[in-house]
């Protein structure tokens, strides 16, 4: 089941739950071995085979989760990434957030506030340290967003407690709130694209969190998140100031351009580089 984005909001008719920073799979019980089916029914139970003790839990149970790698009890996505360091150590967990399955019968047709009452009874009764059921609230979603915020977690979802399970489908029973960073960030090249336009744009920012005032540094690309007209403004700006050298030490193959060119980009984290995660334009800044 997929969900559309949202704003932190309050509702008694909708549970709130964290947001896990991991790979999405479904928890699949049979024949004694696990099966960790991907959104693009991948298996990946042979990539993690600190998980094969998942295969002990009661035959025909399917769990939708999160493989998510903690480190000091946080998720880390970076190791998360670097799957064979990941898949060698204890810190990735399954984060069971809905049960598809139990005892071979389906109980997606279930409303969410059924399925939890499941889940619940299964997580617990199955005492797993690998296994942790996410944690949520009814009603309280903005304290439950701000809490995550706070914590550098990635945001909450919401889910209506009267939706059934749909596989595959962006119904709106399901909303994900995530934390997003913003920062202005000097333009000091792109890339090329086909033609006149520009593939991304490349960024340098002094203002990162916790280095607010230092030097500043390239911290990636942006390639997300223009509108036409945006891309037509910035094509035109681009091309007006050509400079032989990128402003700051940058390892890019780029087009490089003179300062004075200033953008406000929103991020979710930063890489364990120092780059922005999941960069979005979010417009210009006159200077």
């Amino acid at each position: 089941m997929l969900a559309v984005m949202g704003r932190p909001f309050d509702s008694e008719i909708h549970f709130f739950e964290y947001k896990w920073d991991g790979f999405r799979a479904a928890a699949m019980i049979e024949d004694r071995r696990v099966r960790l089916m991907s959104r693009n029914s991948l298996d990946l139970a042979e990539q993690y085979p600190g998980l094969s003790a998942l295969a002990g839990l009661p035959q025909g149970l399917a769990l939708d989760g999160e493989l998510v790698a903690f480190r000091d009890g946080k998720p880390d996505f970076d190791l998360m990434l670097s799957r064979g360091r990941a898949a060698k150590t204890d810190a990735v967990k399954y984060v069971a957030f809905d049960v598809l399955y139990e005892s071979f019968e389906s109980r997606m047709d279930l409303p969410f506030a059924e399925r939890r009452v499941i889940l619940e009874r299964v997580v617990k009764a199955c005492a797993m340290p690998l296994v942790i059921l996410s944690e949520g609230i009814t009603g309280k979603g903005t304290t439950l967003y701000q809490k995550a915020c706070d914590e550098g977690l990635e945001g909450v979802v919401a889910k209506r407690l009267s939706g059934a399970y749909a596989p595959g489908k962006r119904n709106g029973s399901w909303v994900k709130i995530k934390r997003r960073l913003r920062i202005h960030a000097a333009v000091i090249g792109f890339i090329e694209k086909d033609g006149d336009d520009f593939q991304c744009l490349l960024v340098a920012s002094n203002g990162l969190p916790g280095e607010e005032g230092g030097p500043l540094r390239f911290v990636g690309r942006v390639g997300g998140g223009f509108t036409q007209a945006a891309r037509a403004r910035l094509n035109a700006l681009l091309r007006e100031r050509p400079r032989k050298t990128p402003l700051v030490p940058c390892a890019e193959k780029g087009s490089w351009v003179e300062p004075g060119l200033y953008c406000a980009v929103s991020f979710a984290e930063l890489t364990a580089a120092g780059l922005l995660r999941a960069p979005v334009f979010e417009g210009l800044i006159d200077s």
